[in-house]
Order: C-alpha cells, then structure tokens, then sequence
C-alpha cells in the first residue's frame, strides 16, 4: 500500500514537470524578438500619422512654400532667374525732329496765321510807312538843320529779317531862304527784335545814292555821283492789326565835293555825315 501511494507520487510529480516545460516553451514562443540594428542605408518607413481624437483640435493646413522662398545654402532666399528683355530700339533727337521737321514744311502756314502769331513781323509781310521829322547836316558852315520827310516799302524776309527801300527830302542846312538840300535814294537789310512788350526795336545796315542841291546861293550847284553808307536805329509798334507808328533815326556817310566852295556853305569835303530823326506810321498788309 505505501509502495503504491509513493508511484502515484512520482506520477504526479513528473506529470507536474511536464506541464511545467511546456509552460515555459510556449510562453518562449510567444516572446519578441530584439530589434534588429539601424542599417545605414536603409530608409526609415514613414510613420501613419496619429489619428485626432474628437477633443483635440486637428492642426491647420500647411501652406505649400514656394519656389522663391526656399533657402540657399547662403541663407537668402533664391530668386527665380528673369526672363530676357529685348532692347527696344534708341531714337536720336535728330530722328525725333525729322517727321516734325517734314510735318512743317508739308503744311505751310499762311500769312494770316502767321500774323496771329507774330503779328506786323509774320514772314511775307509787306509794310509802306511815311516818315516826317528832323535832318541835319554836321559842319561848321552847315547851318541850322531843317524838316525831312520821305516814304519806304518794307518785306519782311523772316521773322526778324526785313528789306527796305525808300525815298526822301531833307532840308540837311540852311541860312534863311538859302537851301541845302539832299534827295537820298537808299536800300537796307534790317534785323528787328520781337521782345515781350509793345515795343520792337530793329537795326538797319545799307547805303544809297544821294541827290544833292543847293538853293538860292548865287553859284547853285548840285551833286548827282554821291554815294555811301548808312546806319539806322528804330522802334516800332502796333496800333492794330494793320498800322504801326515808330521812330527812327539815321546816319548816312556821304561822298562829298572838296573841290568846291559854294558862297553860303563853303567849302566841301571828302565825306559828309548826314542826321535824320523821324517819326513812322505805316500799313503792313
């Protein structure tokens, strides 16, 4: 009986055993292996990213970045490369003014618009003026100086250029009724000044011939070779759209008779100086 009781014992015992190994072996089994050591070339594997619970609130889209606002290994922002611009062509002022230039001379302006514009100086103009004053004649045996009158006829060339031509009377002496008298017939070019008032003044450069006279002397004599220069200075101005009045005054260097001696003016000289100094009113049209 106890020989019995004790194989139970060692049934029991080694069936305990087994149970036991086969526990152990099992749970062996089931038991994860070590993770294996990062390879250098491998690429990790994107990890799914981690769902939202409804509490948490999801984060904000992520603004794509562009191309210009990536980095460079400098740390400034990359630009993008601009797109090649053609060169436009240059034009010279000389090319600018050609089709103007061609422009004026295929519409010529007519006298009348001329005129609004620069008014008795419009280019094309015509001017016949009177002319009553002063002349004189320099000298010791001249005598006081007398009245002079005349007429002209004026084209203007240009803006400020002109031609003139005229003829006058002047008393340039005298000794009572006893005349020295000069007929000049002269012609001149003439540059005026168009100034920003009612005034424009002109200078004149020419010369002419000089019909000479004396009156009442006894030995009455006259002169018709003479001849020279003559210097002018004058001022006019518009009384309307048709008339000016103005003043000149002139010189006129004149090829005298030295030979001669007239018993009032004696004697003559190789060049006389002649002064004149009247008053203008004219019509340009």
């Amino acid at each position: 009986m106890i020989q019995f009781v004790a194989e139970l014992r060692r049934v029991a015992a080694a069936t305990a055993a087994c149970a036991l190994l086969s526990g152990l072996s099992a749970s062996s089994a089931f038991a994860q292996a070590p993770p294996a050591a990062p390879d250098s070339t491998s690429t990790p594997a994107p990890q799914a990213p981690p769902t939202p619970s409804p509490s948490t609130p999801a984060p904000a889209a992520a603004t794509p970045q562009s191309t210009s606002a990536q980095s460079t290994k400098s740390g400034k922002a990359a630009k993008p490369p601009k797109a090649a611009s053609t060169p436009k062509p240059k034009q010279t002022k000389a090319a600018k003014a050609a089709p103007a230039a061609a422009a004026a001379k295929a519409a010529p302006k007519s006298l009348a618009e001329l005129r609004k514009v620069d008014g008795s100086l419009a280019k094309g103009g015509n001017w016949v003026t009177l002319r009553f004053g002063y002349a004189k004649r320099t000298g010791d045996l001249t005598g006081d100086g007398s009245l002079g009158y005349g007429v002209a006829y004026q084209r203007m060339l240009a803006k400020h250029y002109a031609f003139a031509a005229g003829v006058g009377h002047d008393v340039v002496g005298h000794f009572g009724d006893q005349l020295d008298l000069m007929v000049p017939f002269t012609a001149e070019f003439q540059r005026h000044f168009k100034w920003n008032t009612d005034l424009h003044p002109y200078i004149g450069l020419g010369g002419g011939y000089y019909y000479r006279k004396m009156y009442r002397t006894g030995t009455d004599y006259d002169t018709r070779r003479s001849g020279g220069a003559q210097l002018s200075f004058g001022v006019t101005s518009e009384l309307d759209d048709r008339h000016v009045v103005g003043f000149e005054t002139r010189v006129a260097f004149v090829r005298g008779n030295a030979d001669q001696v007239n018993p009032t003016f004696g004697p003559g000289s190789d060049t006389e100086t002649i002064w004149t100094a009247k008053l203008i009113w004219g019509l340009f049209y």
